[in-house]
């Protein structure tokens, strides 16, 4: 019988050749054994040979034949053998798996991990992102969105917000997430008892349950920004309402707190002096959204940056929350971290106070100053290139912005034309400019110089130490002389920003998650504790400033605050410098970080339940 195909035939004339050789060594052994005359006998009835026929293979065939065979069967297991760990091998796929730990350095320590008061410390806003959530959240790729809040509805009036919570939202103690929870975090904020600096968001704010899980807020007024008022973490009613709120600030809930955020709190760590050391997190497993893959985070904390930067030196943690660029090149642990560089909303601006300093009140003083500044040079010193050059307050990605707003380049020359229009002069390229003024001494007319000069205030940190010192150079390039004032981090605001007491004053201001400059440049916001560093009043900016923030019409919003920023720099209160980027390091362990831009520290954590250390081989 022929199958048509070579290779059938062959194993067809392999089985005759058993099946016949069988036949002939049981015809020629003269044995009475029934089992070999049965298996004779089957091999009659069978083309292809049966179990028990092979099983009596290797005694019909004489040794080389076994040789054979048993080198066959050995080439045909290892090609198999290699077969299936070639397909392993490309049919199996590494993902993200649960498990595994993460050591952060903190420059501080925890003392409020609390939504009401941890606005006024970095570490303790970055514990309270973790452990707490609010109504809505912000992502860096789609804006705000809603968190605990499931949907939301707004009144055509833009005043009543009504907001469903998600049905399947818990505490980190089991219990369900309900309206009363968001009523008493509000009011509590709201409840100067409190003392909470948050209260100024929601003035004029009126909230209520309508049911277990909806929740409505009703405005004096429209407010866009309202939406991202909402990102501050809920507490949950039932733990906090029998604190009286005189203590709440001194409740043990402020280092051991329930929240409903992707982590809960396990443990603390404190030395001898009962100073925190460490502070420990554990994955939320019921996280409404998805539990996070990390299972442990821990923190440890330190009292600057320098001590931060050997810890992680010394891998006492595996990252660090800040690295300043100064202390970048003494890393030499290169290999194991990971140098993030999101960019941040801090903008540094150099702010004129034409109160204190009249000579300023002239906008080709003014002018000139800016047309004497090169941003590029003072970012390369001040933060070793990392940051973009700034013209205009609002950034990119904002509501408002716009990239063809004018643009003081350095323009040493112009500077020099509009300078010597003024009393100022200098008979050399060289000189600071001059007043020339005769005073009568001793009886005789003498020449005074009134040299062109101003007092920079700045804060004593090298960064902008760095940037000070570059803005002095520069300025000497048109004639004017810069007296840097450096003032203590912990007096800057009390005697320098409070007061209003400069003439030139360089620092970083920080736009919220909603581009309102608002609190920075409408007239009353000019006393503290405003932020109108400028003392800026321009009766048209206040009325763009005041009917974008009625609106949630994002194309109207735009055009107020492009027509509020070109007569800003028109007017030239201040010199919006450069926007520096954040450096964060990170272990090369942590895998799948996405950071793209932060408003804040804390913002670093935005994705942390995508974050993984650990991972595993599954099947494509």
């Amino acid at each position: 019988m022929s199958f048509g195909n070579p290779f059938f035939d062959r194993i067809s004339r392999f089985f005759r050749f058993v099946r016949n050789r069988i036949s002939s060594k049981m015809k020629k052994t003269r044995t009475s054994d029934l089992t070999k005359r049965q298996i004779l006998r089957l091999t009659t009835q069978h083309r292809f040979p049966t179990w028990r026929q092979w099983k009596c293979l290797p005694r019909v065939l004489h040794s080389g034949e076994r040789q054979i065979i048993r080198i066959s069967l050995s080439g045909g297991f290892v090609v198999l053998l290699l077969f299936f760990g070639w397909y392993m091998i490309t049919h199996r796929t590494e993902i993200a798996a649960p498990g595994g730990l993460y050591t952060e350095g903190l420059i501080g320590t925890p003392r409020l991990v609390n939504p009401l008061y941890a606005n006024s410390s970095d570490v303790d806003q970055d514990l309270a992102r973790l452990i707490y959530s609010g109504l809505f959240r912000w992502n860096p790729d789609h804006g705000l969105e809603p968190d605990l809040a499931d949907t939301y509805q707004m009144t055509e009036d833009q005043k009543t917000y009504t907001i469903h919570i998600r049905d399947h939202a818990t505490w980190h103690n089991g219990t369900p997430i309900r309206a009363e929870d968001v009523v008493f975090t509000i009011q509590a904020i709201q409840n100067p008892t409190y003392r909470s600096s948050l209260a100024s968001t929601f003035h004029g704010v009126t909230v209520s349950s309508l049911n277990e899980k909806t929740v409505q807020f009703v405005l004096e007024e429209p407010f866009a920004p309202f939406l991202s008022t909402l990102t501050v973490g809920i507490l949950p009613a039932d733990v906090w309402r029998d604190i009286p709120p005189k203590n709440a600030p001194l409740a043990s809930l402020n280092l051991e707190p329930i929240g409903s955020g992707p982590y809960r709190f396990e443990k603390f760590t404190v030395d001898k002096k009962g100073n925190i050391r460490s502070y420990t997190l554990i994955r939320n497993e019921t996280f409404y959204r998805h539990p996070p893959l990390i299972e442990r985070l821990t923190f440890k904390f330190y009292s600057d940056t320098q001590a931060l930067v050997n810890a992680l030196e010394n891998r006492n943690v595996e990252g660090a929350s800040f690295v300043p660029c100064d202390l970048e090149n003494k890393l030499t642990n290169k290999q194991t971290i990971q140098l993030l560089r999101p960019m941040t909303s801090m903008t540094t601006t150099l702010f004129f106070n034409q109160e204190n300093q009249p000579l300023l009140k002239d906008i080709r003083m003014r002018k000139a100053f800016a047309l004497s500044l090169d941003r590029q040079e003072i970012i390369n010193n001040a933060l070793d290139g990392h940051g973009q050059p700034l013209y205009a307050p609002i950034l990119a990605g904002m509501v408002g912005y716009d990239p063809d707003v004018e643009k003081l380049s350095q323009d040493l020359t112009a500077a020099n034309t509009l300078l010597d229009e003024t009393e100022f002069k200098r008979t050399t390229p060289d000189e600071i400019r001059a007043k020339i003024r005769k005073e009568k001494k001793d009886g005789q007319l003498q020449e005074v110089r009134d040299e062109l000069v101003f007092t920079l205030s700045v804060v004593d940190q090298p960064e902008f130490i760095r940037a000070a010192e570059t803005i002095m150079k520069q300025a000497a390039n048109a004639g004017i002389r810069l007296n840097i004032q450096p003032v203590a981090a912990s007096s800057f605001y009390e005697t320098v920003i409070k007061p209003r007491a400069y003439q030139l004053l360089l620092t970083g201001t920080q736009s919220g998650l909603d581009s309102d400059p608002y609190p920075f440049w409408h007239s009353s916001q000019i006393k503290d504790p405003g932020l109108n560093l400028a003392l800026y009043v321009n009766r048209d900016v206040d009325t763009f400033l005041e009917e974008a923030r009625k609106t949630t019409d994002t194309k109207v919003r735009t055009e107020k605050y492009q027509a509020f920023q070109n007569l800003l720099v028109k007017d030239l209160p201040a010199i919006f410098l450069y926007q520096p980027t954040y450096t964060y390091a990170i272990s090369t362990k942590v895998h799948n970080i996405t950071l793209k831009q932060m408003f804040v520290p804390a913002d670093r954590f935005v994705d942390i339940e995508n974050w993984y250390v650990k991972t595993k081989k599954v099947m494509k």
